[in-house]
């Protein structure tokens, strides 16, 4: 199911409807104030106003074609006072005020025409559809009665049906929603809104097959029907179908060159399936269309942060500020930059800037508090941490990291304490489920540290790193090495760029004694997760089965560097560096193969 809203629901079908001319045309503006125009003022003609509607009436028009609107509206007014009990002018005239924002003269010029001509359905629909679009409550309930007014009058006023249908959405009458969509569809076959609507609610009730014939039935009408395109992109990323769904946003590009949003969604797209680079591609492109959105930046940075080019993040961060100093958002993700390039003084003066008001104040405590700890002040971490929680024991962030700032002072069994409680109240909390199983782990409770994943894939079947923490588990152990295999594959199709996987699914078949599978992907895992001294070594361990010493040697000493890097390796990596240094000692001794240690 979308989590799209109702308001947005309604936005989408003001935006996507096929309005009354008057409300999209105007689009050139006389240097006139409309609001001066009044039949005392003075007009462009030199001529007075005739006695006659008919007249005004078409001048009006005229003009209107013309663009010259401020000059249309005051013929209009004109006619409406040589005719003053016209329905129809009195419409037309509410037409107007709506395209010039005029709303209080638009709603009295309709309660005007319908108290003339009550049984005039335009003005019911018309009416019907303002109130509708405002954000007062009151109002868009009574436009349900103005708009089944106008069915009434007019059966097939597809107009008012689609909004009544729309309003039915949301309010979760989905089956008379669906019954007015398909009304519109058998009244106007060749109503690609009537299609697309209906494709949005099977869409929402989850019915995949029943909304892309929907929406292909609309792009049958209308090709180039970018909103139909674009959601049956979506349709198929729901279905796994992701090439067609890539070829529907490239189509989309196409279509629509210039259209900034063609590329902030294909981006998205891109980011949803991992492939960050090709993402922030789009959006590069996207900022050279409106190289000043502050909401493009930010998600740029963020990409730039993805990728790990952090100057380039830092160059967006800072440009949002330059337009806004107070935008708080590019305040955070600025500050967790220059974190990430050891820049904590800037990062710190950042982070006291944001105050106990804003929605990243506790994502500030934690960068705080990581500041601290990479200082080497790590008691004053847990400080902040313990006073963040005594705050805030609900907040997921902070009780993660409060966690995490408990293991790393060997207090493990106090972070599976706080962990516990945290999902006495909070049972669907992913992250701190995993944090949960990695601190079992910790503590050489595998069994508990297993059920606790499985607990975590029960809630979220596609949860890839813990699908990936069973799996390589198991082949830690060597046990049930089949279903570990499962495992590892359903994670790497989820996440299928990350290395540490492939790492764990080289080592599954290490431990099924397929070697020549192992050491393949082994390779793969080591060149995209460059620096990670594990995989050195499960490379070793594949070729010594293979009795290559001398390119198994090579990989251990390859890791061996890496860890010899580290300034203050953890404890994981002075296990790791041991076991690699016992390792190529043996080989040494064993082979015959000078060390270089």
């Amino acid at each position: 199911m979308t989590d799209r809203t109702a308001k947005e629901l309604l936005t989408a079908a003001l935006a996507i409807m096929l309005p009354i001319a008057a409300l999209t045309a105007c689009a050139h503006k006389s240097a006139k104030t409309i609001d001066s125009m009044n039949p005392e003022a003075p007009f462009v003609s030199e001529e007075k106003p005739k006695n006659d509607a008919y007249y005004h009436f078409a001048l009006s028009r005229m003009l209107y074609l013309d663009g010259k609107n401020a000059d249309s509206l005051r013929e209009l007014v004109y006619a409406e006072l040589a005719d003053p009990k016209s329905a129809y002018l009195k419409y037309n005239l509410a037409i107007m005020y709506i395209s010039e924002g005029r709303m209080t003269d638009a709603l009295a010029k309709l309660e005007e025409s319908i108290k003339i001509s009550p049984d005039f359905a335009p003005s019911y629909t018309l009416l019907g559809r303002v109130y509708a679009s405002s954000q007062d409550p009151d109002m868009k309930a009574k436009s349900v009665t103005i708009l089944n007014k106008a069915v009434e009058l007019d059966p097939n006023d597809a107009e008012s049906l689609l909004f009544l249908a729309i309003m039915d959405t949301e309010a979760g009458n989905l089956s008379d929603a669906e019954a007015k969509f398909k009304k519109i569809t058998e009244l106007y076959p060749d109503s690609e809104k009537g299609y697309f609507f209906l494709g949005r609610l099977f869409y929402e009730k989850g019915d995949y097959a029943a909304a892309e014939a929907s929406y292909k039935k609309a792009l049958e009408i209308n090709p180039s029907f970018g909103s139909a395109l674009v959601e049956l992109a979506v349709v198929y990323e729901q279905q796994g179908r992701m090439k067609e769904s890539e070829d529907i946003y490239r189509d989309v590009i196409v279509l629509y060159p210039n259209s900034l949003e063609s590329y902030v969604r294909y981006g998205n797209f891109l980011f949803r399936v991992n492939r960050v680079d090709d993402a922030r591609e789009q959006f590069e492109k996207a900022e050279t269309l409106d190289y000043h959105n502050p909401d493009l930046k930010l998600r740029l940075g963020l990409l730039y942060i993805e990728s790990r080019d952090f100057d380039k993040a830092i160059e967006e961060f800072r440009l949002i500020l330059m337009g806004n100093p107070n935008d708080e958002r590019a305040k955070y993700y600025l500050a967790l930059a220059y974190v990430e390039t050891e820049n904590y003084e800037s990062a710190v003066q950042l982070l006291d800037t944001i105050g106990p008001e804003s929605e990243f104040y506790d994502a500030s405590l934690v960068q705080r508090a990581y500041v601290l700890e990479k200082q080497g002040s790590i008691s004053e971490s847990l400080q902040i941490m313990e006073q963040a929680y005594q705050r805030e024991p609900q907040n997921e962030v902070i009780v993660n990291y409060l966690g995490s700032v408990y293991r790393k002072l060997g207090r493990d069994q106090d972070a599976v304490t706080l962990y516990k409680k945290f999902l006495e109240s909070n049972p669907g909390s992913e992250t701190i489920y995993y944090s949960l199983g990695v601190t079992y782990y910790l503590l050489d409770d595998v069994n508990n540290s297993i059920e606790t994943m499985k607990s975590l894939i029960a809630i979220n079947p596609e949860h890839a790193d813990a699908l990936n923490f069973v799996g390589y588990t198991y082949a830690e152990r060597g046990e049930n090495l089949d279903e570990a295999e499962a495992l590892v594959k359903k994670a790497l199709a989820l996440s299928p760029d990350k290395g540490y996987i492939l790492d764990s699914l080289g080592w599954v078949y290490y431990k099924k004694g397929r070697y020549a599978e192992a050491i393949a992907v082994l390779k793969e895992a080591a060149a995209k997760q460059q620096g990670d001294p594990a995989i050195y070594e499960h490379l070793g361990d594949a070729y010594s089965a293979v009795g290559d010493h001398e390119t198994a040697l090579s990989y251990y000493r390859q890791g061996l560097d890496l860890i010899s890097e580290e300034e203050s390796p953890d404890a994981d990596e002075t296990e790791l560096r041991a076991r690699l240094m016992e390792k190529i000692n043996r080989i040494t001794q064993t082979q015959g193969i000078r060390s270089e240690l």
